[in-house]
């Protein structure tokens, strides 16, 4: 399992719930389509947030960064993004 983190501020509270509507209406079932298992978006502060996309392998997670690029510069252009990713190690649920 493979997953990337993207952590997005926005300059007010209206752009990040347009930035929030946009990755799940439009984004989120794009990467599924494309080779994720899942996505989730975590607000942190009215502004920000996180969005954590889960990948079967860093291989699928790389091929797909490539198909959306494009539409990644456009995030970054208009937010402030930090992308993390790697293995995951574990994860425990209840």
């Amino acid at each position: 399992m493979y997953i990337r983190v993207v952590s997005i501020t926005a300059q007010s509270k209206l752009q990040f719930d347009m930035t929030v509507t946009y990755f799940e209406r439009v984004w989120s079932p794009k990467v599924i389509r494309l080779g994720a298992i899942s996505a989730e978006f975590v607000q942190s502060s009215e502004n920000s947030g996180m969005y954590i996309i889960h990948y079967p392998d860093e291989k699928t997670a790389k091929s797909v960064f490539e198909k959306i690029k494009p539409e990644v510069d456009e995030v970054r252009s208009q937010n402030r993004i930090q992308i993390t990713e790697g293995d995951r190690l574990f994860r425990v649920d209840s």
